[in-house]
């Protein structure tokens, strides 16, 4: 890879970066425990995604996401 375009990848990843909030994920484990995890992402869909590849008991049971905010507020 050549220098400029190391720079032009990293100037896209911050762009991409820069578009992202702060999510927070909750589910509801098997002993009905309530669990948060907190991920930037560019949507809620992405959040639950990221939440299913990091959480185990997430991606063998999906539906147990009861909530996903973004903690993100526009402030203008």
């Amino acid at each position: 890879m050549w220098p400029d375009q190391a720079e032009a990848l990293g100037e896209s990843t911050f762009g991409s970066m820069k578009s992202h909030k702060r999510y927070t994920v909750r589910h509801r484990e098997s002993s009905s425990r309530r669990v948060e995890s907190c991920y930037y992402a560019g949507d809620a869909y992405e959040a639950r995604i990221l939440a299913m590849e990091v959480v185990p008991f997430i991606k063998a049971h999906p539906h147990s996401i009861e909530e996903i905010r973004c903690e993100d507020t526009e402030q203008g």
